[in-house]
């Protein structure tokens, strides 16, 4: 039997733990505050795809916990995309094990690549709105859900391109939807490109999605401008998928909200908790400026993120420099 660890058990570990044991995959997750409950009593999505669905994996507290029920023939990294985070997962990656990251933002790949040189690493794309309303009950109010995955580089040998399409298979399985991509990076550039506009604009303004974009009359066309800087990026890197259309067409989605939808970055900054800033503005910055790129919206959210996020790591410590009259 396939074996799959979930490290990373919030909203979307939860659904992908769900969907791969409906695929038949004996599934491990390593659980932080809603241990307790996933270890008593599962998980419960209630989820407008599959209705109210009960999810039994093995609970641990830590990967070297979790490392009982391997080994692992896949890790899906479900967690924020912070710099260092490979460590993480030390105790439980062995040969053979493909690690899955189920994250957002730009260039994450490569620490992975570099701690576990003899691994397969599969980059994933996630579209999946969904909320952990309280320890171990998830909440996925549309039936959007779509994971596009590709072997990380674009050119890993066949044994890696089996491994993608076998978790392609056992999403399906599953009932899930998961594409398989030849180079999934045009997909991570695309969808970087909402990431990069609707994280960082939300989580500085506390409005979500809908009402920032009907807060003024150039609301739409500031989030789009950020949005073209990320195309501009992608295009020096030879993906030209973020373009008019593409842009728009997501916009749409947005605007013709009536509830607005709160993005990860204003969740986070709500609960006091650190953003993925490096992976998601960070990174697009560092790539700009290699290729010479003139990104100054993006430049700008980074460095008023990196202040938020300052903030909030720092928060029990915090106190002014200098008063300035």
């Amino acid at each position: 039997m396939t074996k799959a660890l979930i490290f990373g058990l919030g909203g979307v570990g939860c659904i992908y733990g769900y969907i791969l044991e409906q695929g038949s995959v004996e599934v491990t997750a390593v659980c932080r505050s809603n241990f307790e409950q996933v270890k008593s009593n599962g998980v419960i999505v209630r989820s407008a795809k599959w209705g109210t669905v009960i999810a039994r994996p093995h609970a641990a507290q830590s990967p070297k916990e979790a490392a009982q029920y391997g080994p692992f023939d896949y890790i899906l990294v479900c967690s924020k995309a912070f710099p260092g985070s490979s460590e993480l997962i030390r105790d439980v990656v062995t040969e053979g094990t493909a690690i899955v990251l189920a994250q957002n933002g730009i260039g994450i790949e490569d620490e992975y690549a570099a701690a576990y040189p003899s691994n397969t690493i599969i980059s994933g794309v996630v579209y999946l709105p969904t909320t952990q309303v309280e320890p171990g009950v998830v909440e996925h109010g549309t039936p959007l859900e779509r994971f596009e995955i590709g072997t990380y580089p674009a050119d890993a040998n066949a044994s890696a391109k089996d491994a993608v399409t076998k978790l392609a298979t056992l999403f399906t399985k599953g009932g899930g939807t998961c594409l398989p991509y030849d180079d999934v990076q045009a997909e991570r550039w695309e969808k970087l490109s909402v990431n990069a506009c609707l994280n960082p604009i939300t989580a500085l303004s506390l409005c979500d999605d809908a009402n920032f974009l009907r807060s003024s009359p150039g609301a739409l066309e500031v989030a789009k401008d950020v949005m073209r800087e990320v195309g501009a990026v992608a295009a020096a890197y030879g993906y030209h998928g973020v373009n008019k259309a593409t842009i728009d067409r997501h916009m749409l989605r947005h605007e013709q909200r009536v509830n607005g939808k709160e993005p990860s970055m204003l969740v986070d900054v709500r609960q006091n908790r650190p953003v993925e800033v490096e992976a998601i503005l960070g990174n697009t910055v560092r790539l700009a400026e290699k290729e010479n790129v003139a990104v100054p919206y993006l430049r700008m959210l980074y460095t008023l993120t990196k202040a938020r996020n300052f903030a909030i790591v720092q928060s029990d410590e915090w106190k002014p420099i200098a008063r300035v009259s």
